[in-house]
């Protein structure tokens, strides 16, 4: 897999530290990449499945994220939003940064180890929550009513909460290294949007090796050398995700809500969500609605 540039066809952040912009679009569907640019997306209308390095969840609107330099993602909405029959939008508010850039500029007037310490563990992927989403969303919207030097010092201000808050959780293991090469793009592309649209049922490794047009040997190994992950764990983990989002959405009994995920009993259903979550879904329900 080949690194692009963060905005395909724009070319203006070659030659700034950052920028900031507002992106309206039918769907989230770019195909899973990575850039030397880091960046801050703020989902204002959207659902879906994402992937970052290692980790695979359900997004939905409001949720803000930070992606390091180097890292795989990809935001893929739900089948709905493709068909065009409901008028969905998927909205975001995005910044983009050049390590580099940044790095180079702040040097003259401070020590940038810390910088550097924190842009090495955002490759990680970094979720914010709490206070600290409100603050930074808050100054992305102050930033694109700005221009020059007091959109530099908003600026300055957000790298600074992103830095020192404690209001976050990285998403990509400890461990998580980026093993892409240059010839994976298009088949891991193809290989996920498959998943995503059918792990809901049974996908016979005969099927989903067919996609990736080898034979199942030759897939497992493939694809746990570079998603460091088995192919039935990560299915589970995108099941297990999708359990959670309905779990904060509506009630149904644990029956229902096993096969509305694709499992067959809830004996397995509940063995899944427990290893993946480290706790039941009643419990996870249970914290759900505490929180709110």
């Amino acid at each position: 897999m080949k690194p692009v540039f963060a905005i395909p066809g724009d070319k203006a952040l070659e030659q700034r530290v950052y920028l900031v912009k507002e992106i309206t679009q039918s769907h989230f569907s770019t195909e899973f990449h990575f850039h030397d640019e880091c960046q801050l997306v703020y989902v204002v209308e959207s659902a879906g499945r994402r992937i970052i390095g290692d980790n695979i969840e359900y997004f939905d609107s409001g949720e803000l994220i930070f992606v390091g330099s180097g890292t795989p993602h990809v935001w893929h909405n739900e089948q709905k939003y493709f068909e065009g029959k409901d008028k969905l939008q998927a909205k975001s508010l995005a910044m983009y940064v050049s390590p580099e850039l940044l790095l180079e500029h702040l040097a003259p007037f401070s020590n940038i180890s810390n910088v550097k310490a924190w842009l090495k563990k955002s490759q990680r992927g970094i979720q914010f929550y709490g206070k600290t989403k409100a603050d930074i969303l808050a100054l992305m919207q102050q930033m694109l009513q700005e221009q020059d030097l007091q959109q530099t010092i908003t600026f300055i201000t957000l790298l600074q909460k992103m830095m020192t808050t404690k209001e976050y959780r990285l998403l990509a293991g400890t461990n998580y290294v980026n093993l892409y090469n240059d010839k994976d793009q298009s088949r891991m592309d193809d290989i996920f949007k498959f998943i995503f649209r059918h792990f809901k049922r049974d996908i016979p490794l005969s099927e989903i090796a067919a996609i990736a047009g080898i034979n199942v040997h030759s897939f497992c190994r493939f694809f746990k050398s570079r998603t460091q992950k088995s192919f039935t764990h990560f299915v589970n983990e995108l099941r297990i995700g999708y359990a959670c989002r309905l779990l904060q959405e509506k009630e149904m009994s644990m029956m229902e809500l096993s096969a509305k995920c694709g499992y067959n009993n809830t004996t397995h259903f509940n063995r899944f969500f427990k290893k993946i979550k480290g706790k039941t879904p009643r419990e996870y329900k249970k914290d759900v609605l505490q929180m709110d």
